[in-house]
């Protein structure tokens, strides 16, 4: 008995110290990406992000969705709020990127300050 409770102590000291460092690690790099004061530009922040995790799907072989091989296609996407909402996994659209990992926090919130502050 004493074994037992002592593994469940362990395994939930594991687990609490474990989401206290990710959560930590969210806080600071969210915290980084200040909206106000920085200037996102689509070619030099955005388009790695839409090649990497949206490009091999919405690539204009699909008939529905979206194509993200231009810029503009991008802009049609973040104007109405599927991009944004899609990448953030909200009810009601689909979640992007499709078969993988929401993306970063970090990574969501460059997207959105990049959409909020007009999308250069």
């Amino acid at each position: 008995m004493k074994k037992i409770l002592l593994t469940l102590a362990i395994a939930f000291a594991f687990a609490a110290c474990k989401s206290t460092k990710e959560a930590a690690k969210t806080t600071t790099v969210t915290a980084k990406i200040d909206c106000t004061s920085s200037t996102l530009t689509y070619t030099s922040d955005i388009k790695a992000i839409i090649e990497t995790n949206c490009s091999q799907c919405h690539n204009g072989n699909y008939e529905v969705g979206y194509n993200f091989l231009t810029e503009e296609s991008v802009k049609k996407a973040a104007s109405n709020g599927e991009l944004l909402r899609s990448i953030k996994h909200e009810k009601g659209i689909d979640a992007m990127p499709a078969n993988a990992d929401k993306l970063d926090d970090a990574t969501i919130r460059k997207i959105e300050c990049w959409i909020n502050n007009g999308m250069n």
